[in-house]
């Protein structure tokens, strides 16, 4: 189970920055007001399914900056939060390869979900997204993580969360996963192998 955000995808493709970073220059937005208006009262209830991205955005943006759709938003949003570690999905089709079933398992609403796992091919190169919107809950809710084992069709002890945020890994842990802590630039391969989990044979045939 490997978290997204921090983990597969990391910011703007130019630098990794965030991809607001400069969403006052180019859309007129104000970052502190986009958290003050949009994200604070209302993300946790979009990112677990009780409201509709488009729908909040709609009703936010007049706010924020009068000639900015919703869809030009979250245009501008997705292609921006888009670089892609292809290093760790090459290492993911060699695991999947050696019989280990890969999940993403992240906190996303259902437009961004799809566009993870369609427009920037993630889906490609695991096995199935667990993501909040889809099951009403988020990392590190306990709920979360025994929704994705259910999900999965695997037992909690069977299950290895990548994830760069220590409280998901310690929730994790408290789920009766196992559990890794990712750092930039690590070796997906490297991290299972040197902690000893997460590991299985070989198909038959290679």
């Amino acid at each position: 189970m490997l978290d997204v955000d921090g983990v597969v995808v990391n910011g703007r493709q130019e630098d990794g920055r965030s991809w607001a970073t400069d969403i006052e220059r180019d859309l007129g937005v104000a970052p502190d007001r986009l958290q003050a208006v949009f994200f604070a009262p209302h993300w946790a209830d979009i990112v677990t399914g009780r409201k509709d991205l488009l729908d909040v955005l709609e009703a936010c943006l007049p706010a924020l900056s009068p000639t900015v759709t919703a869809q030009a938003f979250i245009d501008y949003w997705f292609e921006r939060d888009s670089c892609v570690d292809e290093a760790i999905l090459a290492e993911c089709d060699e695991l999947r390869r050696r019989g280990l079933r890969i999940f993403l398992a992240t906190n996303q609403e259902h437009m961004r979900a799809r566009h993870l796992m369609d427009r920037l091919a993630l889906g490609k190169h695991v096995d199935g997204m667990v993501y909040s919107a889809q099951i009403a809950a988020q990392k590190p809710q306990q709920a979360f993580f025994d929704a994705a084992a259910m999900s999965s069709g695997s037992a909690p002890e069977d299950i290895v969360l990548v994830d760069d945020t220590k409280a998901n890994v310690e929730a994790a842990l408290e789920a009766g996963w196992q559990a890794l802590h990712w750092s930039k630039g690590s070796s997906l391969l490297d991290l299972l192998e040197n902690s000893q989990i997460g590991q299985a044979p070989s198909r038959p045939g290679g």
